[in-house]
């Protein structure tokens, strides 16, 4: 069916060129693709949206995609490994949250729901923007947005551009580290090309060596750590990007989007750092393979008035994607296991003005096929006959403006969802069936209120529902962790989020603003592990161990609610601030503290700016993750914290840049430069120590 319907597209399309006047002579005008607008356009509810566009990525001299969101403020990233990087949006973390690339989904059926490192997987160098969506966003994205959004826009190639190289060379002191990254675009008459390529190394991190917070041994565990050196955390990474763009006429445009990053096997370090019951290292090897995805997208837009719609843009995408672990105890056997992963994907998007009105619906299809095994006399990870997971959506948005730059916006969606999962060796485990089947499907809106108020202030209001399918890994995963073992359970559900939130802002016109949204989110039917038991046994043998056994539960009804601050100033002609603070605070219904809820974090930023020079001076902050206020599912990671919780840190740092010509600029930049030790919130890694970091960005 999907393939029959993206073969019908392609000839609708063929079609339709062939019946357009190809006006040669002529300028062709430039399509926007649907991936490449603002995301206001996209999400026509007005939920909180911060945006990174590329001039901020550099100045942010990120290690990795996920550094970058940390360094912003707006959104608090968690580590467990030097090569790792888990955004939390509101209490919401790993597949609550939906990854998107240009567009195309990045969230497969194997994402978990503890920590992930996938966003790494695009070089911050090759991005033009960063998006975060705050709240559910399941009307315009479908399963999985019920924290939120973060949609990475790549660079692309520009109809009728000149030549361009950028080149950059970036090395670091905290690791070691050395990052250069090529990228060229050209065009040439109807076509457009731009080809990327970045190389990633990093040594072992250096935490900070001043222990403000007054734990002494707080991270310095004797077997992998040698001073502020923290053994076992070095991987590299690299990655390509080609795009190929074709304009056939004024009203048709193609674009071929392909992508591959690879990295080395990477230490998990907050395995390797535990101890067993002697006090010695519990593990002598843990890491994760080589994580692999590779894309290839095709993407068609097409803009001409008709009768249903103005413009459509398609989206028909390939991805294959590889992880495996290995894992070894203290004279124990080698334990390793694979998973690849196949995405195929169609997505339909049609915009249509009715006035001044606006319409925006599509359908969206995606099949996940996971093979999961592993090396002999270790039983997979996930069922081992295989897995699949199809999912068809239709959804549609209409905005209504009843007054200069005021709207009334609503949406809603339709998703259906079925998975399969086959077990082959049922003897291991004892499983009690040999398949698991799964069909859910789920309606989700939204309704949105804008409003431009009385001396430049703005208001807005937005009630917004989620919703997340259980994956293969929800279901499927045999898998061990602070000292339980989690077993599949065939009768999981939908999982569901209802946000309302307020924002209010003012602006000025001297480029003053400041703005402040206040969030409740209702969480029913969340999935948490919880006591199981299988054929009647409440333990089980897992890699050498007699653990008791959990599952994956629809048990938890919880609330969450918080709220964000921002303003920015301008000083003179050559000062700005700008500031922002984030609150989140959750519970469940029988009071017990939620996973993932981030302590008080935010940033105070300065900047100097005259001809040549920039000054960048900032302050990361994040305040006490008490012990008491953990979850008691052990998601938090307490094992990784202090006796007390996560204690309070922040970091004082510089930027400064120098334009040495119209080619070349110069930065240096010197982060936390009191050296201070912490680690952030649920992370297994102490965080980098004093890093100078010199960078030389070439534009030619």
């Amino acid at each position: 069916m999907r393939l029959t319907l993206f073969i019908y597209l392609i000839l609708i399309a063929a079609n339709s060129i062939a019946q357009d006047t190809l006006l040669l002579g002529h300028s062709i005008a430039e399509i926007v693709f649907e991936d490449e607008k603002e995301e206001r356009e996209r999400l026509f509810t007005p939920q909180q949206i911060t945006s990174v566009n590329a001039e901020a990525v550099l100045k942010s001299n990120p290690s990795n995609t996920a550094d970058i969101l940390q360094k912003n403020g707006a959104v608090m990233v968690q580590m467990s490994q030097s090569g790792g990087g888990s955004p939390i949006v509101r209490g919401f973390e790993a597949n609550r949250i939906l990854l998107v690339v240009d567009g195309i989904r990045l969230n497969n059926a194997i994402f978990r729901s503890g920590h992930l490192q996938n966003i790494i997987s695009t070089s911050p160098y090759m991005l033009n923007k960063m998006d975060v969506i705050f709240g559910p966003a399941s009307v315009k994205y479908g399963s999985d947005a019920l924290g939120g959004v973060i949609h990475i826009h790549t660079k692309s190639p520009e109809v009728h551009q000149a030549t361009k190289r950028y080149f950059v060379q970036k090395m670091n002191t905290a690791n070691n580290g050395v990052s250069s990254h090529f990228d060229i675009s050209w065009s040439k008459e109807k076509w457009s090309f731009l080809q990327a390529f970045s190389v990633q190394h990093y040594g072992n991190l250096k935490m900070g060596s001043n222990r403000f917070h007054g734990y002494d041994d707080w991270g310095r565990e004797a077997h992998i750590t040698i001073g502020a050196e923290q053994l076992n955390t070095s991987y590299s990474q690299a990655d390509f990007m080609q795009k190929i763009r074709f304009d056939a006429n004024q009203h048709w445009s193609f674009m071929l989007n392909s992508q591959a990053s690879s990295s080395t096997n990477v230490p998990r370090f907050d395995k390797l750092n535990d101890v067993n019951d002697s006090g010695e290292e519990k593990f002598t090897v843990w890491e994760y393979g080589p994580q692999r995805r590779f894309m290839n997208a095709l993407s068609i837009g097409h803009s001409k008035v008709k009768r249903w719609f103005d413009e459509f843009n398609t989206h028909f995408a390939v991805q294959n994607l590889s992880e495996s672990r290995y894992s070894q105890k203290k004279e124990g056997p080698l334990f390793e296991r694979f998973e690849k992963v196949w995405v195929y994907s169609l997505v339909a998007d049609f915009n249509k003005s009715i006035g001044y009105n606006n319409l925006n619906y599509g359908l969206d299809m995606q099949y996940n096929f996971v093979s999961s095994s592993a090396n002999e006399g270790t039983p997979s990870r996930y069922a081992d006959g295989g897995s699949d997971m199809n999912s068809f959506s239709m959804f549609a948005q209409y905005k209504y403006p009843f007054a200069k730059s005021s709207y009334l916006s609503g949406g809603m969606r339709y998703s259906k969802i079925i998975l399969n999962a086959d077990f082959l060796n049922t003897e291991t485990y004892n499983l009690p069936f040999e398949s698991i089947q799964l069909d859910n499907h789920a309606i989700t809106g939204s309704l949105g209120l804008f409003h431009q108020l009385q001396k430049e202030w703005e208001g807005s209001a937005s009630i917004s529902s989620g919703f997340r399918s259980p994956n293969v890994d929800d279901v499927t995963k045999v898998f061990a962790k602070s000292g339980t073992v989690t077993v599949p359970n065939k009768d999981l559900t939908p999982e569901y989020s209802y946000n309302v939130e307020f924002t209010i802002s003012k602006k000025w016109n001297q480029g003053h603003f400041i703005s402040g949204t206040a969030f409740y989110t209702i969480l029913q039917d969340a999935i948490i592990k919880n006591m199981f038991s299988l054929n009647g046994q409440d333990s089980l043998w897992y890699d050498g161990e007699c653990l008791p056994i959990v599952a994956n539960q629809n048990i938890q009804e919880a609330y969450i609610w918080g709220y964000h601050f921002k303003a920015y100033a301008v000083l003179n002609d050559f000062w700005t601030t700008t500031h922002s603070f984030n609150y989140t605070f959750g519970q469940d219904r029988e009071l017990n503290y939620m996973d993932h809820i981030p302590p008080v974090y935010g940033k105070s930023e300065m900047n100097w700016k005259k001809k040549k020079h920039a000054l960048k001076g900032y302050l990361l902050y994040n305040g006490w993750k008490h012990i008491e206020t953990y979850s008691p599912n052990g998601s938090d990671n307490p094992q990784e914290a202090t006796i007390d919780g996560t204690p309070a840190w922040c970091t004082f740092n510089l930027n400064y840049q120098y334009r040495l010509n119209e080619v070349l600029l110069a930065q240096v930049g010197l982060e936390n430069i009191f050296d201070a030790h912490y680690k952030t919130y649920s992370s297994g890694i102490s965080a980098p120590g004093r890093n100078l970091i010199l960078t030389l960005q070439a534009s030619f």
